[in-house]
């Protein structure tokens, strides 16, 4: 099933938190990762993965809705990211440890089957977690990022152009050009991002910059040391492809070649002028097709 649509990007919000009491602390294989969890125990849940730089605030928009709607909604941050434990070592940083920390999450937290959510940062948890344990994810839902296989094994020439910050980030330079200034060229450079206090808050703390966002390019893309990516099993659960028009770093290619390894039921959806956190900047759109596309799923699931 393929079903391409178009909508627009609509919505304003004022919320500026989460709230505290919805907050845990969780070990995911020696590290404590703060995680929010909010809904019924029992109810279906939805597994959100947010980009970097950013916490789990990138969801601050959705998780009314996704309650409401009838869901339990857990956010778990990446290790560095938010209220997560921020260790010096690099290595500990790269996407495969991003996907075992999050299977030990909803281990830890006794979650057998879910939905997974993400973009950025998070779309490498949330495609591995379905790609290898298609018996416990019920359906994915991706932000502009498709199949890993389309985006790291052989990317498009449009596609290594748009991804050329990943190799600056790898010199020990950009981390000082980045603090120049009070963080003038990062804030050029996220010159569309609305949450930009909220990343610097984060970036300002002990080891913040590399821990949050820096050391994911260190462990995953490095040419000199990070692991040779293999690729990943055809994901066979039920998708819904989200893709922003206007993503400055994410081409339209990749869902060429990324639809070749998805081999289940898969949906579509271009929402336009939402750039590259579609949760985040365009929640309005987001909260009604996730909210629609969810309760298609668990219609199914029940038989109706």
């Amino acid at each position: 099933m393929s079903n391409a649509q178009t909508v627009p990007a609509t919505g304003t919000h004022t919320t500026d938190a989460l709230p505290a009491e919805n907050y845990k602390m969780v070990d995911a294989l020696g590290h404590q990762l703060r995680v929010y969890d909010e809904g019924p125990a029992d109810a279906p849940t939805l597994v959100m993965f947010h980009g970097a730089p950013h916490n789990s605030l990138e969801f601050r928009f959705n998780v009314p809705a996704l309650v409401k709607a009838g869901y339990r909604v857990v956010i778990p941050e990446h290790l560095g990211a938010g209220g997560s434990d921020r260790p010096e070592d690099a290595e500990l940083y790269s996407g495969y440890h991003d996907y075992e920390r999050a299977l030990a999450v909803v281990d830890a937290l006794g979650i057998d089957t879910f939905y997974a959510e993400g973009g950025d940062r998070g779309s490498l948890p949330l495609w591995m977690l379905a790609a290898l344990n298609p018996e416990r994810v019920l359906g994915l839902i991706s932000e502009n990022v498709s199949h890993l296989n389309g985006f790291f094994i052989d990317p498009a020439l449009d596609q290594r152009k748009r991804s050329w910050y990943m190799s600056y980030f790898q010199f020990e330079a950009a981390e000082e050009a980045l603090r120049a200034n009070d963080w003038a060229l990062a804030r050029e450079f996220f010159d569309w991002h609305p949450d930009m206090e909220h990343i610097i808050a984060d970036w300002e703390r002990p080891n913040g910059l590399k821990a949050s966002w820096l050391n994911w390019y260190h462990a995953t893309v490095n040419p000199d040391h990070a692991p040779k990516a293999e690729p990943l099993p055809d994901v066979t659960v039920p998708v819904l492809q989200l893709y922003s028009m206007n993503d400055p770093y994410i081409g339209p290619e990749q869902l060429i070649t990324g639809r070749e390894f998805i081999k289940g039921p898969f949906t579509l959806k271009r929402i336009g002028g939402a750039g590259h956190f579609i949760a985040r900047n365009a929640p309005d759109v987001f909260n009604r097709e996730v909210v629609k596309w969810l309760g298609d799923r668990e219609s199914e699931r029940r038989g109706n």
